[in-house]
């Protein structure tokens, strides 16, 4: 069984599964054949279900230079979600965590953000939203934001818009990655030599490491999100990083690697 955490550097990264759950193909990849997807199954087994698409909400945390910063908060109870308890189980406490930051606003990425009583999981967290993706979903109402996860947030005066590249710590930057959303964000992680990237919903299944040319169903800007893709997985592959990409099986962490003429995702 792959370990849920890895050290980069000086740093740690904890990877939490809030949930996994089924969704059906033409959803989720609808100018996609199912059959394209066969020759991955042996591959990949953990991304199939019973007749559909297996997916995963993952959260990470990362440790740094005495500061715990947060990617992503799940898709929340609502969804059944437990990341609270995987938090807890892995020995990262909500009342530690100084940053969250999310790569995007959809739903399955900021389930956690407050509690019943509304107010703040993370009670002495700072919350970081790309302000691309603000403009888009909070500024002009677009269909499907959770806004009631996100808007509180302001209010309670928790809430920062970033652009572009961000310093959390020292060895942590955010880093533009744009297509699924407007302002879809990745974390790149720098320390003692050694480097890893946090990259969101870049892919949904380990496929699109080989066809990053396969389009997500909910890409706002799906010719963008293929650009991006391309690019950063080239990267990848020719710097050899360790990548965590949140939709993939459990825990999340791999690197790209050529085998068989194929590129894949090699599992850590």
């Amino acid at each position: 069984m792959t370990s849920s955490k890895v050290s980069v550097g000086n740093t740690e990264i904890v990877s939490f599964l809030d949930t996994s759950f089924e969704v059906d193909w033409k959803v989720v990849f609808p100018n996609i054949d199912l059959e394209n997807f066969q020759p991955y199954r042996d591959l990949y087994p953990g991304s199939y279900g019973e007749g559909k698409f297996r997916t995963y909400a993952h959260a990470y945390a990362i440790r740094s230079q005495g500061r715990t910063v947060l990617c992503d908060t799940g898709l929340g109870p609502g969804g059944g979600g437990r990341l609270l308890d995987d938090m807890r189980a892995k020995g990262v406490l909500p009342e530690e965590v100084d940053i969250v930051v999310f790569t995007h606003l959809h739903g399955d990425h900021i389930g956690w953000n407050l509690t019943s009583d509304k107010v703040p999981t993370f009670p002495k967290a700072r919350y970081l939203v790309p302000q691309a993706d603000w403009d888009f979903f909070v500024e002009q109402q677009a269909q499907g934001a959770p806004l009631q996860q996100v808007l509180p947030l302001k209010d309670l005066g928790v809430l920062e818009l970033f652009s572009g590249e961000r310093t959390l710590t020292p060895e942590i930057t955010t880093y533009p990655t744009p297509g699924h959303t407007p302002g879809h964000t990745s974390l790149m992680i720098s320390s003692a030599g050694e480097r890893a990237i946090l990259t969101g919903d870049l892919a949904h299944h380990p496929a699109q490491v080989d066809h990053s040319e396969w389009r997500f169903g909910f890409d706002s800007d799906p010719e963008q999100g293929v650009e991006t893709r391309r690019k950063v997985f080239d990267q990848l592959e020719r710097d050899g990083l360790v990548v965590a990409i949140c939709h993939f099986p459990d825990p999340g962490f791999g690197r790209l690697v050529r085998l068989q003429g194929r590129r894949i995702f090699q599992v850590l």
